[in-house]
């Protein structure tokens, strides 16, 4: 559907706006589609954001600061994130012994469990995005490499 349809406005004074809006709303939507998704597991999208990069290193920690630099949402408050995650026994948080500055966190085998969860219903879950080809989901995230810059 078009955002002209979808918000009730009849056009936009540009076509750069046009865009923004629609990535804002798009956004917006994709978010809707992700938290039914994850609440069935507990978890909200951010929390398993920061699963998904202590499981990217493992086995070594991820440090602190390196999950708020990989987080796809950077506004998330990475503490009360991982606070969360400690309380529902998904992750470790331990002090650096090299650097004691350094808070080092590690997934736990419950962790680890729920993510191979996760990753067996992703599939089907990621097919309500198959409306684009192959092709068009190439070049819509180079398009949106290159709005970044």
């Amino acid at each position: 559907m078009r955002i002209e349809d979808e918000i009730q406005q009849k056009d936009f004074k540009d076509d750069h706006r046009r865009m923004v809006v629609n990535l804002l709303f798009t956004n917006n939507w994709l978010n809707q589609q992700f938290i039914p998704f994850f609440k069935q597991f507990g978890l909200t999208l951010q929390q398993h954001n920061v699963l998904s990069i202590v499981r990217g290193q493992q086995p070594k920690p991820v440090c602190f600061g390196e999950v708020q630099e990989r987080m796809v949402d950077r506004n998330s408050n990475v503490t009360r994130l991982v606070d969360k995650l400690i309380e529902k026994g998904y992750v470790t948080r331990d002090i650096c012994q090299a650097n004691r500055r350094m808070i080092e966190l590690r997934l736990t085998p419950k962790g680890m469990d729920l993510l191979n969860q996760i990753d067996e219903q992703m599939p089907a879950f990621f097919q309500r995005f198959h409306s684009l080809t192959q092709e068009e989901a190439v070049l819509v995230s180079k398009l949106l490499d290159k709005l970044r810059g």
